[in-house]
């Protein structure tokens, strides 16, 4: 490929890369970038002959936002000021997903962001209920393919019961509104947010929901 196509290709927004050069703009390995692609975190085609070509705007969006995947990263995520608030009665957050690399990102970036939260992890919607059970957490999040208890039905047992009428529940899916409709539907009060999921939109969720619980708090 000559200069002027190289230029080109850098310039272009709409552009697509292989596994290869995604690994290298990630730092990660090429089986972790599949991985992301298939968890939906980037977007992506398949090629004729098989190959994946990532989009390379997904992939430069991702890596500004959820690509935090360990130490070295995780402080380059912004801090908001309100995250500095009294830590007397904790915001507490509970992940739900059965996929490990999925659960360690979204860890990563809600641990990173917000310091004073307490965020718990669940493989499935049977870990889940039991954790819910016993802490109460202000917000969960969960994924809605999971075995053996899935996304669908946690969210059905959260909204049956009285006592979990404060928790909210956001689903994390890259399910379409006639598929999650097919599988039954969610309860009104779920909150649905598509993959792939952009870091700043679960951030500011998240800030705006603890905000509300801290008011709500304070004018108790």
């Amino acid at each position: 490929m000559d200069r002027h196509s190289d230029d080109t290709q850098e310039e272009a927004p709409d552009t697509f890369v292989g596994l290869g050069e995604a690994a290298q703009v990630l730092g990660l390995s090429r089986t972790s970038v599949q991985k992301l692609v298939d968890a939906g975190h980037v977007e992506a085609v398949r090629t004729g002959g098989g190959h994946r070509r990532i989009l390379r705007s997904s992939l430069m969006s991702y890596r500004q936002g959820m690509a935090a995947l360990g130490p070295r990263e995780s402080g380059r995520l912004p801090l908001l000021p309100a995250h500095r608030a009294a830590r007397s009665q904790p915001f507490e957050v509970l992940l739900v997903d059965d996929d490990d690399l999925t659960i360690e990102v979204l860890s990563t970036l809600v641990r990173s962001s917000f310091p004073e939260f307490i965020c718990t992890l669940a493989r499935d919607g049977m870990e889940a209920a039991a954790q819910i059970e016993r802490q109460r957490p202000n917000v969960v999040v969960t994924d809605l393919n999971m075995e053996p208890l899935d996304g669908f039905r946690l969210a059905r047992h959260i909204a049956a019961r009285p006592e979990y009428a404060g928790i909210c529940v956001l689903a994390l899916t890259a399910l379409s509104d006639e598929e999650v409709a097919r599988r039954g539907g969610l309860p009104p009060d779920v909150l649905v947010y598509r993959k792939p999921l952009k870091a700043e939109r679960l951030i500011g969720f998240l800030e705006a929901h603890a905000q509300a619980q801290r008011k709500l708090r304070a004018d108790s």
